[in-house]
């Protein structure tokens, strides 16, 4: 059985580079961007340029796409080009629609509210599956598989952690 990992912000980082001024609503965040968008940050020469960014929408640097691209061809991208205010330096960043995959196991528990208490995937639905939203839940967890991961770290990406996500292999009888 393979390993899996939700892919979230790594909050040890606090002088990330914030983009600011998409102006998107909620839902359909990504339709709402045209293919390619220009924001302003301002690094003040101290925020670093992750290879993550997970604010205002999920981002990845050129290096993370052409990884997770090879992962997942159904992803779709559209381009985000990052312009330091002060240097005008520009760094080009990838926003992603990633489909989702049911694959919510039954032992999967939720608080009142809907969020996720306790995530477990069901692993015969996740078949070969290696990056993926989970469909059916309001939180929008990013899941890799170990080998995904393994080529994230080997390629020393940043700005995310790897939490390892509960699994069940379901048995038919």
């Amino acid at each position: 059985m393979r390993d899996y990992y939700l892919l979230a912000d790594d909050g040890r980082m606090a002088q990330k580079v914030v983009p600011s001024g998409l102006g998107l609503q909620k839902e359909n965040t990504f339709d709402q961007l045209p293919p390619i968008s220009v924001l302003e940050v301002n690094t003040d020469g101290a925020q670093a340029y992750t290879d993550w960014l997970e604010k205002p929408l999920p981002m990845i640097s050129e290096r993370m796409k052409t990884i997770t691209a090879k992962y997942n061809p159904s992803i779709q991208w559209k381009r985000v080009d990052l312009i330091d205010s002060e240097t005008n330096l520009r760094n080009v960043y990838w926003a992603m629609q990633v489909p989702a995959v049911d694959c919510l196991s039954m032992e999967t528990d939720f608080h009142l509210n809907g969020t996720v208490k306790r995530l477990v995937l069901d692993t015969d639905k996740i078949k070969a599956h290696h990056f993926f939203k989970v469909q059916g839940i309001l939180e929008p967890y990013i899941v890799v598989s170990l080998d995904a991961a393994e080529s994230f770290l080997r390629r020393s990406l940043n700005g995310f952690v790897l939490q390892k996500v509960e699994q069940v292999l379901r048995r038919e009888l």
